[in-house]
């Protein structure tokens, strides 16, 4: 007896795998409450500077705040946010009284929120901030009261605004 062996064909049939042809991912943001107040290149709101005047005036006088992008702080906050803006006395302030410096000599001055008649003192100011609005811009100026017994000298003062929202 003879053994013969015969090659045996193994035919592979094609089975369709069986891979997920989709999926669902999350997309996702949080809008937070936050403001953006317009600065110049030095980091400041701008200044306010009552120009030069003699040292025998007895007088107010008056000078908007003015900055790189207009007259007045320039905001802009979340739609519907509020924000409140506050200030300090500034560098050489007494008595709850603004000052302007030169050395030991002061002049008294205030700052005037708005259409200028609401002196701006340690009070928080608020912006509301509508949906569909934009930037508002608060109108700030200060009055100097000059009261003609003043030295020669530049005369200055730093105030710091505080933004919360």
């Amino acid at each position: 007896m003879r053994l013969v062996l015969f090659p045996i064909a193994v035919a592979t049939l094609a089975v369709p795998a069986r891979a997920q042809t989709h999926a669902d991912f999350t997309v996702s943001a949080r809008v937070v409450n936050g403001c953006a107040v317009s600065v110049d290149g030095g980091g400041a709101l701008g200044r306010i500077d009552f120009g030069t005047v003699p040292g025998t005036a007895s007088q107010n006088v008056e000078a908007d705040l003015l900055s790189g992008s207009g007259a007045g702080i320039a905001i802009e906050c979340t739609p519907g946010a509020t924000a409140n803006l506050s200030a300090d006395m500034g560098d050489h302030a007494a008595g709850g009284e603004r000052r302007l410096g030169h050395g030991a000599n002061r002049i008294a001055y205030r700052l005037l929120v708005g259409s200028g008649a609401t002196v701006w003192g340690s009070q928080s100011v608020a912006l509301s901030f509508p949906i569909g609005g934009g930037a508002q811009r608060l109108a700030l100026k200060g009055r100097a009261t000059l009261t003609g017994r003043h030295v020669a000298g530049l005369y200055t003062d730093t105030v710091r605004v505080t933004v919360t929202w």
